[in-house]
C-alpha cells in the first residue's frame, strides 16, 4: 500500500540533511529528492479515494 506520509517524511529528512552540507551539488541533489518526494506523496492522494 502506497502511504504519503512516509513519502513526506523522507522529504523532511532529505531537506534536513541538505541543512548539514557544504557542497553545492549534493544540496541541490538533496533538495531535489525532497521535491520528488513531496510530488509522490502529492500524487498518492490524488488518487485516494474521496471521503
Amino acid at each position: 500500500m502506497e502511504d504519503a506520509a512516509f513519502w513526506r517524511e523522507q522529504g523532511v529528512k532529505f531537506r534536513e540533511r541538505a541543512r548539514s552540507v557544504t557542497d553545492d551539488a549534493l544540496l541541490t541533489e538533496l533538495l531535489e529528492l525532497a521535491a520528488i518526494c513531496e510530488e509522490v506523496a502529492e500524487s498518492i492522494e490524488d488518487r485516494a479515494p474521496a471521503g
